[in-house]
Formats: structure tokens, sequence, C-alpha cells
């Protein structure tokens, strides 16, 4: 009976914490979720003596959601960093193509740009060009 109350319970409560952090977000209602559900134990499955036991799981409970929520904060900053830096890497190539693309553009234009000038020289009977083909 003691491997239930000193290794069982505790490591069942800390995994139970976790889960209830993620889904809940909140430390003190994973606590007061463990707190209510040892407390309906201690009245109908152990004895009153268990109430000690119920309080310890309490706390043990709180700490380890309020280290998951802590330890998932800091994984969070650290992931959007990352992510952040992809995304700059992703515009920065986004930004190169549009570039060369506005490059390329212009060069074309330009190419259009001198054919035109090639003919309002060559009709206005000036002669010499030095745009002429």
């Amino acid at each position: 009976m003691d491997i239930l109350f000193f290794v069982i319970l505790p490591l069942a409560t800390i995994l139970i914490s976790i889960v209830l952090q993620k889904i809940l977000k909140n430390p003190l209602l994973v606590a007061i979720l463990v707190f209510a559900v040892y407390l309906i134990l201690a009245f109908t499955a152990f004895t009153t003596e268990f109430l000690i036991n119920t309080i310890i799981y309490t706390i043990i409970a709180f700490i380890t959601a309020f280290l998951t929520k802590i330890i998932c904060c800091f994984m969070n900053k650290i992931g959007d960093k990352i992510d952040c830096k992809e995304n700059n890497d992703n515009n920065l190539e986004q930004a190169i193509a549009g570039l060369e693309d506005s490059i390329e553009s212009l060069e074309n234009n330009m190419g259009d740009l001198n054919d035109l000038i090639s003919n309002i020289i060559g009709n206005n009977g000036c002669g010499y060009s030095r745009y002429k083909k």
C-alpha cells in the first residue's frame, strides 16, 4: 500500500497535471480539479487520513502544472524565434525573386524604348541616329 501512496499516485498526479495543464492552460484550475478528485477518493475509497495525502498531491499538481506552463511558454518563444527566422528567410527569397523579375521586365522595356527612340529619330529625317539598327 505504501508504493501506491508514495510512487504511483504522485507519478499519476504529475502526468495528469501535465495533460490537464495543456488542456485547461491554468495551473490553479488543474490543482482544484486534482483536489476535488482526491477529496472524493479520500471519503469514498480511503480513510480520512488520506486528506493529508490529498493536500500533498494537490500541491504536487499545482507545481507540476505551473512548471509545465513555464516550459511551454519558453518553448513557444523559442519556436516563434525560429518561425520568425524562417519567415524572414522566405520573405528575403521572395523579395530577391521579385527584384529579379523587375530587372528582367526593365531590360525588356529598355529594348522597347530603344526601338521607339530609333523610330522617332528615323522618322524625323535627322539622317543620323545612334539608336538606329
